[in-house]
């Protein structure tokens, strides 16, 4: 037998084992066992009980079991559904007791590193998943919301666990080759990794300069990287992406502009746009010019990136009113997957659309005094709430709103927390 065999060899954990691992791991280290019946205690449970939708899916798609896959996307509908209640609720929590991790800086800080790790193999080690898995390539789907050039990095198959769902079946459908964008797996492989270390930078820095607190953002960047959603869909940057984007735009909320530019970004995903009323709100007193002026510029970055990547004047219009969805619902050249792909009618799409356009709305009116705390809870709360009406995700992105669902579960009272000039207004 050979001894680099015994030391060194290294088996994928599979999906259902790294579950309950990483679910012991996250409940060891952030379940308060003073205090049972908290919130904090609640939050973390209801993260753990996410991910069995999500092995659902994997297996059932995976072993064409179409009732697995269908009771995997309702778990995913009504866990989205209690997450977004959870966040609405938090903007009338005023009392936030103090409540760290149960292990010091340097544990967790060693943790993450040791994490990260495995999010980098899991990353690197690519084209790895079983023969018969491998995505479908199809032309994108003109007659639907998106943003192409996001498109164009086609789902990185990973190693990490041995069933994938349906990022290898139907939801790649609608992405195009590497070879049309130019794209090496490399440097697509660099691009998902330095996503993934800013989304732990930011839960770090968040946690530091605005929770006036480092070990709760070292907490927050743990309990991000020990999610299984967060390795098995570490190759999809569609996923990834606008959460990153958002969880800067809230790092950077007391310079308007620099937020306003990442809120900007963000709008490669479509479903963004619909937070400018409630960050208008946020900036309403103080700092909306600036604001709008990084919306725009972050906005004119897309749009500029989009006309140089265009065939012709007219690919570039019809990209454009894409980009910002501009395509009417349950139009019959109009391709669905997820729950939407799976029978349901998609005009029920409707109605479920106009009861976001309400929140949406009443979230920029409500609370009237907006602070950063509400910020956050009410940004996840709309993020959360696109999936119900994603043609095209049926509720499976969530990494949109993830790194925001994970500052909520940790922060302290934020009543204070207002925008540079409201804080120097109040002071």
């Amino acid at each position: 037998m050979d001894f680099t065999n015994i030391i060194f060899k290294f088996d994928l954990v599979e999906s259902t084992t790294w579950f309950y691992l990483s679910s012991l791991i996250a409940l060891a280290l952030f379940i308060k066992f003073g205090r049972l019946f908290s919130v904090r205690n609640l939050d973390v449970v209801l993260l753990v009980l996410i991910t069995p939708g999500y092995l659902l899916l994997s297996h059932g798609l995976f072993e064409g079991f179409q009732e697995f896959v269908w009771l995997g996307y309702v778990w995913l509908w009504g866990m989205g559904g209690i997450f977004m209640l959870r966040m609405l609720f938090d903007c009338t929590m005023v009392r936030r007791p103090l409540l760290e991790p149960n292990l010091s800086s340097g544990g967790l800080g060693f943790l993450i590193i040791a994490m990260f790790s495995l999010l980098v193999t899991n990353i690197m080690l690519v084209g790895h998943e079983p023969e018969n898995m491998a995505p479908e390539q199809t032309e994108i789907i003109e007659d639907s919301a998106g943003y192409r050039p996001l498109e164009e990095f086609k789902p990185l198959p990973v190693v990490f666990w041995s069933a994938p769902y349906d990022d290898y079946k139907g939801e790649t459908e609608h992405q195009s080759q590497y070879s049309a964008a130019g794209i090496s797996t490399l440097f697509h492989q660099w691009i998902l990794l330095g996503i993934h270390l800013a989304i732990v930078m930011g839960l770090v820095t968040v946690g530091a300069v605005h929770f006036e607190n480092y070990r709760m953002g070292l907490g927050a960047a743990t309990l991000y990287l020990l999610i299984p959603y967060v390795h098995e869909l570490a190759g999809r940057v569609d996923h990834i992406l606008p959460g990153m984007l958002l969880l800067w735009t809230i790092v950077a909320y007391q310079r308007p502009s620099i937020a306003g530019f990442f809120l900007g970004l963000a709008f490669c995903c479509y479903y963004p746009f619909h937070l400018l009323p409630l960050w208008l709100s946020f900036y309403w007193r103080r700092g909306m010019g600036k604001f709008l002026i990084g919306v725009i510029a972050g906005w004119a970055v897309l749009v500029g990136w989009l006309y140089f990547t265009s065939a012709g004047m007219d690919d570039f219009l019809i990209q454009l009113r894409r980009m910002h969805g501009l395509v009417w619902p349950g139009t019959e050249s109009e391709v669905f997957h997820g729950v939407w792909g799976m029978g349901w009618a998609p005009q029920y799409r409707v109605p479920l659309m106009t009861a976001f356009m309400v929140m949406a709305i009443t979230l920029s009116m409500w609370p009237a005094q907006k602070n950063l705390g509400t910020l956050i809870s009410c940004t996840a709360a709309i993020m959360l709430a696109s999936r119900f009406w994603n043609g095209h995700g049926g509720g499976l992105y969530l990494g949109w709103s993830l790194p925001l669902i994970i500052l909520v579960i940790f922060r302290p009272n934020l009543e204070d927390r207002l925008t540079a000039a409201g804080q120097a207004n109040t002071g």
